[in-house]
C-alpha cells in the first residue's frame, strides 16, 4: 500500500503511472469529498489512460489514519502540495470534488504556480447554512458513530439516474471513516473561509448535479462566475445528485478528458 508522508502523517495514495505520465499526457492528481476516498475517482479513470492519475485518501479518511491533528481546507491544500512535491511533480492538473472542491480552488487561487487547470466537481461554497449541517454533522459521529450517515446520505444525496448499486457503494465508502477523523473532516468544512475565487487564473471546469442538495446550483454559479480564469466552463448533468464520480462516471469522465486535451 504506497503512502507518503507529509506534513507529519501518512497519506495513502495510488498512482497509474508512477514513472511519469505518458506522452502528450498531463498528470492529474484527484481530492475526494467527504465521506470518501481515492476509491471515489476509479470508475472514471478509464477514460483517462492517457495521463497519470494520482488518487490520494485525505489525512483523517479511509486508509490516510487520522491521528489526532487539526485539520483544514488549507492543510488538506498543504498536503496535496506536499504529495506532489514527493512524487517531484511540478505541476499538475488537480480535480476535487465537494470538499475536494473547496481544496482544489484554494489550490487554484494560492499555488498557481503549481497547478495547471482546475476541475471543480460539485464544489461547496462556504455558508452559514453549510456550517450549521456540518457542525451538527460532527457532533452526530461524535456521539453514534457513521451509521447515521451511512443510512441516510446514499438515499438523500444521489439523484434519479442511481442505482441501488451506485447507492451501496456509497454507504461502504461512509460506513468505512473513522468517525474522530470524519468529525475533523465535518468542522474543516464548517470553518472554511470563502475563498478569494478570484485569484483562480487557470483553466476552469465546474461539474454541478441538476438534483445535487449538499451544493446548491446557486452556489456553483457563484463560484463560476467569481473566478478570473479566461478559459472556464459550467456543466450541469442531469438526473445527477452529489456523487457524480459513480452516478454518472461517462459523462463525469469523458469532460475530464475533454477538459484536460485543451491545456
Amino acid at each position: 500500500m504506497p503512502t507518503v508522508t507529509v506534513n507529519n502523517h501518512q497519506i495513502y495514495y495510488a498512482d497509474t503511472h508512477p514513472d511519469g505520465a505518458p506522452a502528450n499526457g498531463q498528470t492529474i492528481i484527484f481530492i475526494h469529498g467527504l465521506g470518501s476516498s481515492q476509491n471515489y475517482y476509479f470508475p472514471i479513470l478509464p477514460y483517462l489512460n492517457n495521463h497519470r492519475c494520482i488518487t490520494l485518501d485525505t489525512y483523517g479518511s479511509a486508509r490516510s489514519t487520522y491521528t489526532g491533528d487539526a485539520i483544514s481546507i488549507a492543510s488538506i491544500a498543504s498536503d496535496v502540495v506536499g504529495v506532489l512535491d514527493a512524487l517531484q511533480v511540478p505541476k499538475a492538473v488537480a480535480v476535487g470534488h465537494s470538499m475536494g472542491g473547496l481544496v482544489v480552488t484554494l489550490l487554484g487561487a494560492q499555488y498557481g504556480d503549481r497547478i495547471s487547470g482546475v476541475v471543480a466537481i460539485g464544489p461547496t461554497h462556504p455558508s452559514e447554512k453549510l456550517t450549521e449541517v456540518m457542525t451538527q454533522r460532527s457532533e452526530t459521529v461524535s456521539k453514534a458513530g457513521m451509521e447515521p450517515m451511512a443510512n441516510t446520505i446514499p438515499n438523500g444525496a444521489t439523484g434519479s439516474r442511481s442505482s441501488a448499486l451506485v447507492k451501496s457503494f456509497i454507504r461502504e465508502l461512509i460506513i468505512g471513516q473513522n468517525p474522530k477523523g470524519y468529525a475533523a473532516l465535518c468542522l474543516a468544512i464548517a470553518n472554511a473561509p470563502v475563498i478569494d475565487y478570484s485569484k483562480v487564473t487557470a483553466p476552469y471546469l465546474l461539474i454541478a448535479g441538476e438534483e445535487d442538495k449538499s451544493a446548491s446550483m446557486e452556489g456553483c454559479e457563484h463560484i463560476h462566475a467569481s473566478v478570473s480564469s479566461a478559459q472556464k466552463k459550467l456543466e450541469v448533468l442531469r438526473g445527477v445528485g452529489h456523487w457524480h464520480c459513480v452516478e454518472a462516471p461517462e459523462e463525469v469522465g469523458g469532460l475530464i478528458g475533454g477538459f484536460v486535451r485543451t491545456l
